[in-house]
């Protein structure tokens, strides 16, 4: 009877999973270091984009604010130009709105001011008929205004600007009331702080179109750093490393002698050791290869 060839196996896969497991702890570790530095990165992009949203906000805001700011001025320019036609005389805004003179405005702008000056209009006849009647009318607004009770508490300017269109010194009757226009070069305006807003406004909005072309960018960035080459790549190699080079050799512990044929499955051993090899190295080269060309 032939002998059958016999071979202890068990030092030689210890040996290969030992080997196989210390590979995949390098290349696993490699890759859990990329993890950790790609995480970092994006958390960096995340954070700076949200730095960028709020400065962008703040910005925003500003720039509003001095909007604002300058479409009340003009439109306290407009009242006092037409003032008169506007409230004693029924005109309408829309048809005095001269778009050589205020060239950026238009009268949807305008709407709101226009609109409650007419109903502070109403408010203020009211008292004004009734103070003329008894024969009490002041000469001081600030007298008049400490007098009545106005519907309007935020609407001071319009009261105001009513108030100085009459001519009480002419006429105490409210029907024949004579009405003047105040002299607009007399009222004290601010031509430098106005041209200074506009100056800041258009800094602001140079600013705001800086902050979002860079939110755009740090935005572009972060769903590049959000699908990252070659991870997945990476963990099928270890997966397949493990598979191959350490818990398929391990099942076979303790190899039973003179049972299998024991010079075939040290080749099949070494095949699966070499191809678990063949693939890390692979996968690092490859690796290699793309950080040295980006």
């Amino acid at each position: 009877m032939r002998e059958v060839f016999s071979i202890d196996l068990n030092g030689l896969i210890s040996t290969i999973a030992t080997a196989i497991a210390a590979i995949v702890a390098i290349v696993g570790g490699f890759l859990f270091s990329r993890l950790l530095t790609l995480s970092s990165e994006k958390n960096g992009f995340v954070r700076r984009i949200k730095e960028l949203e709020s400065d962008l906000l703040f910005r925003n805001k500003q720039s509003e604010n001095i909007s604002d700011w300058l479409l009340w001025e003009d439109a306290k320019d407009f009242i006092r130009e037409n003032g008169k036609e506007i409230i004693f005389n029924d005109a309408n805004f829309e048809e005095i709105i001269n778009p050589h003179v205020s060239p950026y405005r238009t009268a949807d702008e305008y709407r709101p001011y226009i609109q409650k000056l007419v109903e502070v209009k109403t408010d203020f006849f009211k008292f004004a008929e009734q103070l003329l009647h008894d024969e009490e009318y002041p000469e001081d607004f600030d007298d008049f205004y400490k007098i009545i009770k106005p519907a309007y508490l935020d609407r001071r300017y319009y009261y105001e600007t009513i108030f100085d269109l009459f001519d009480n010194a002419s006429s105490r009757s409210f029907p024949t009331m004579r009405i003047s226009i105040p002299n607009i070069s007399n009222i004290p305006t601010n031509g430098n702080e106005y041209r200074a807003k506009i100056l800041e406004r258009d800094r602001l909005d140079g600013e705001i179109k800086n902050i979002e072309y860079q939110i755009a960018v740090q935005k572009k960035s972060l769903v590049t750093y959000g699908k990252p080459d070659g991870l997945w790549l990476g963990l099928l190699v270890i997966v397949y490393a493990c598979i191959v080079g350490v818990i398929w050799p391990v099942t076979l512990l303790p190899y039973p002698q003179k049972v299998y044929n024991d010079m075939l499955t040290k080749w099949v051993l070494f095949g699966w050791f070499f191809s678990a090899l063949l693939a890390i190295f692979v996968y690092l080269g490859w690796s290699t290869y793309r950080l040295i060309r980006k």
